[in-house]
């Protein structure tokens, strides 16, 4: 059977790692699903399966990052896999890659800003929200509120790094807002 890599070459091809990358990739997975939008997943040590024609490959993965060849990796706020490792595979993002990661954690910020010709680093925090009668609500760019069935601030941040993935793979604001306030964790 061929590989993931060799399946998804006309795809675009996002790696997801971290102890939080379960979480983003079901929030990821769920707002593109509630949008219609198609892509295929694969957890990296699964037995390798056929993929579709879908456009989009999300990849949850923690070791082995190199083999995917990918456009977009995210780093969530802790991370299980070496820097070292980390640090090859960011090194390896494309021309017109980019790399996604948590905004306070200095160890991945260096690593996600270091130069590197065409590539974008964008920087993830916990989303806005507030918290009223035990309810925890996104509040948009509008000051518009989304209730959502998280509250704890790494749930935020995993919120967070989601939706910067999603504006680049072309979810707007409404369609994020309206799709994760229907997530069940």
């Amino acid at each position: 059977m061929t590989s993931i890599y060799q399946q998804s070459i006309d795809k675009q091809r996002i790696i997801i790692t971290g102890a939080q990358s379960g979480l983003i990739a079901r929030l990821t997975r769920h707002v593109l699903s509630v949008n219609h939008r198609r892509f295929d997943s694969y957890l990296a040590g699964e037995p390798i399966h056929p993929l579709s024609d879908a456009p989009v490959l999300l990849v949850e993965a923690q070791d082995q990052l190199a083999d995917y060849h990918h456009h977009i990796l995210v780093l969530s706020d802790v991370t299980i896999t070496p820097v070292t490792e980390l640090e090859k595979i960011a090194n390896s993002t494309p021309k017109g890659g980019i790399i996604i990661f948590p905004e306070g954690n200095k160890e991945l910020k260096t690593l996600a800003t270091r130069e590197r010709t065409d590539v974008q680093a964008i920087a993830y925090s916990a989303y806005k929200h507030e918290v009223k009668d035990g309810k925890t609500m996104l509040i948009s760019s509008t000051n518009e509120k989304f209730p959502i069935a998280f509250s704890t601030e790494t749930e935020l941040k995993c919120i967070g790094a989601t939706r910067e993935l999603l504006k680049k793979i072309g979810i707007s604001s409404g369609q994020f807002y309206k799709a994760v306030s229907t997530f069940q964790p």
